[in-house]
């Protein structure tokens, strides 16, 4: 396998933890399990030394964001040998956090065949107890490991003497989640998961950028929110000058004073017309009285005009004894 091809297979395999301009490409031999005479030439991988990369026994503080939010650690000597020791470090995240190891590289000896248990080993551990991995397996494949709290530490336990000729390991780390922004004065956060937050200004305030109440903060790349939460000011109208005079521009959105005006529209006007309704229904009420007040009178009238016979006598209703 060509350098190109063998670089182009590299980034497809470990996709955003090696990038094209961390590679550095030298050719090494490696008789792992391999008669001398029978070495092969292998390319291998090697991280720049303006990476990140960390030796044995040191607490890294793993940033919240940015370029320290991630890193590589690599036994001494690697890739060339590892060395019989302990080795140790412990990550550290923002509280908020969690840290995501990804073992790019892990050729430690194996269980020989009178051998029980591995000899060299490399493990990562949860701050809460949890084994993430304990293993002297060759890893073929990047294996993501993902803590459950903000803390993990990783040990490669070597009780090989001397150097031992394999490469060793190298692994990847980097901070996961984004970090809480904490909400302006005059403001609050209205809702927030592992992918969004949203945030409001007071009634009567708006940010001061984009002069809305409301922003929604997206959270990507693991762990960057894709905006800012600036401050929140007072909601005022804007003025636009013209010749030397001020005119006030009225945005749709800006509630407007309640100067003498609007007391006119929102309180006098209503009340008219809910007087004026009463005053109708009043009228409406004394029409139909008075047409029912008539039509008893009518009846009445019909009534004492109706002859009545008695004993053969003709008298009329009114007269009726």
């Amino acid at each position: 396998m060509d350098k190109e091809k063998f670089q182009r297979r590299l980034l497809t395999i470990f996709g955003e933890a090696l990038e094209e301009d961390n590679l550095d490409f030298f050719s090494i031999s490696i008789g792992d399990e391999l008669d001398n005479s029978k070495r092969l030439p292998r390319l291998m991988c090697r991280v720049k030394n303006s990476l990140s990369v960390h030796y044995c026994n040191r607490e890294v503080q793993v940033a919240d964001r940015g370029p320290e939010s991630e890193g590589y650690i690599r036994t001494p000597g690697y890739p060339h040998f590892y060395i019989g020791d302990e080795c140790r470090w412990k990550l550290r995240a923002h509280p908020e956090q969690r840290i995501r190891v990804t073992l790019l590289d892990v050729s430690l000896r194996s269980i020989g065949p009178f051998e029980n248990n591995c000899t060299d080993y490399v493990a990562v551990y949860d701050s809460n107890g949890d084994s993430l991995l304990s293993s002297c397996d060759q890893v073929e494949m990047p294996l993501r490991l993902l803590s459950v709290t903000n803390t993990v530490e990783v040990l490669v336990e070597a009780r090989s003497k001397g150097a031992f000729p394999k490469r060793g390991v190298l692994l990847h780390y980097k901070s996961l989640g984004c970090v809480t922004v904490s909400a302006p004065s005059n403001g609050y956060i209205v809702y927030r998961n592992e992918d969004v937050a949203h945030y409001v200004c007071d009634v009567n305030f708006v940010f001061i950028d984009t002069r809305q109440r409301a922003r929604i903060l997206w959270c990507y790349d693991d762990n960057r929110w894709n905006d800012t939460v600036p401050e929140c000011i007072e909601e005022t109208t804007p003025q636009v000058v013209v010749a030397n005079y001020s005119v006030p521009e009225v945005d749709k959105d800006t509630k407007l004073p309640h100067n003498e005006g609007n007391m006119i529209v929102d309180i006098v006007i209503p009340s008219l017309l809910i007087a004026a309704l009463f005053i109708g229904n009043a009228f409406i009420v004394l029409i139909i009285y008075k047409y029912r007040k008539r039509k008893t009178d009518d009846l009445e009238d019909e009534f004492n005009t109706i002859p009545l016979s008695v004993n053969g006598n003709v008298h009329s209703a009114g007269n009726a004894v």
